[in-house]
């Protein structure tokens, strides 16, 4: 990719900022994966973050906007002011700020192709910000869903038109996860434990259950199950969950890490990732479990259904189920020839369907699409 540049088609990815969080993560995969036919940019709407170095690192240029305030007007005119002086071809927006400012901009900007990737189902959504989803989704291109899941929910929930809305999948890079090994994790996090290694990883919000986890943890401690559980991630939740363990006197048995940029090494270390999430899109983090072998317990959310094929690469239960988590959590702990056959499984599904490659080229082939453009 040394190549000259300048007369490519220009693809602008507008997003918030970028923690190493799953639509950023996203994001920085298929950028590694992209093809010398296009030229790329990053634009955050707000900050940088963890993963910024790492897009400069494989040659893309982030720009960073620094919005002001919830309604920075001004950011609206510096982002359309710089999609015309880059000649922005295309518009690629993640995530709902980014997606309301970073569409609009691009209207007002002339930009001919505008594509929105929607990573989950959102069900915090109120019916304003389906409103302003529904305004936007008409002067797009296509709205991209993670999974047929989020697909149907954003043309049969959200009433988006139906001939505008994708399904494209995410996908992991698969070489960050080759040979990978957790070293001294459990030593430089100070936790010694008999028993099963369980992970949750993920922000530490409502979505993604760890509420419905904890009570379960203290019924299989009160049972005498050896287990420790690392909850990896940051985020609102994380005061209302440490006073919940300490209720269930679960100091010993959960760690929060906080946010890590290891996590392909905590991966590496678990016997069994727990994905008790209430609602979901396609989570990079099932996707990278699965790529590394590891038997995987999630909700039957958003696109999980369309991962897991439940009892074969992994196991379902329904969101808020907490008699079904425990008694499937318990079967997983007490059974290692299960968990190594459903994560054998599991990572032939990721290998042949879900990695980032695919997904660049899907990306690239609607952009192909809109401008015209010969494959």
């Amino acid at each position: 990719m040394t190549q000259k540049t300048d007369n490519l088609p220009h693809v602008v990815h507008i997003i918030d900022e970028l923690p190493p969080d799953g639509a950023e993560r996203l994001l920085v995969d298929v950028l590694r994966h992209r093809s010398a036919a296009f030229r790329f940019s990053v634009v955050c709407l707000i900050r940088g973050g963890e993963l910024e170095e790492e897009l400069r690192r494989i040659g893309v240029p982030v720009v960073i906007l620094g919005r002001t305030g919830r309604f920075d007007l001004g950011l609206l005119f510096r982002l359309t002011g710089w999609l015309r002086s880059q000649h922005a071809s295309v518009v690629h927006t993640h995530l709902f700020t980014a997606d309301a400012w970073g569409r609009a901009a691009a209207v007002l900007a002339g930009v001919r192709a505008i594509f929105t990737t929607v990573h989950s189902t959102n069900e915090w959504k109120g019916s304003l910000h389906r409103s302003v989803d529904r305004l936007l989704s008409r002067f797009s291109t296509r709205v991209i869903a993670c999974s047929d899941e989020v697909r149907e929910v954003l043309r049969n929930r959200d009433y988006l038109p139906s001939e505008r809305v994708v399904a494209i999948p995410n996908g992991i890079d698969l070489v960050r996860f080759q040979g990978v090994t957790p070293g001294n994790l459990l030593a430089d996090l100070g936790i010694s434990y008999d028993g099963c290694l369980l992970g949750v990883i993920g922000r530490l919000h409502p979505a993604k259950g760890h509420e419905d986890l904890i009570p379960v943890l203290s019924r299989i401690r009160d049972e005498g199950s050896k287990f420790h559980c690392l909850f990896v991630g940051d985020g609102e939740l994380r005061p209302q969950l440490e006073d919940m363990t300490r209720h269930y006197g679960l100091e010993s048995h959960i760690t929060f890490t906080g946010q890590r940029r290891d996590v392909p090494r905590i991966l590496a270390a678990l016997d069994i990732l727990v994905m008790p999430s209430r609602w979901e899109g396609l989570p990079m983090t099932l996707l990278e479990a699965m790529a590394m072998g590891k038997a995987v317990l999630a909700t039957a959310v958003g696109g999980i259904p369309g991962v897991i094929q439940n009892d074969d690469s992994g196991v379902l239960v329904p969101p808020q189920d907490q008699s079904a988590l425990y008694s499937r959590l318990k079967q997983l702990m007490g059974n290692a020839d299960l968990r190594a056959r459903y994560g054998s499984r599991a990572r032939d599904t990721v290998h042949a369907r879900f990695s980032a490659a695919r997904t660049s080229a899907a990306y690239e082939d609607i952009y192909r699409a809109a401008l015209g453009i010969a494959a």
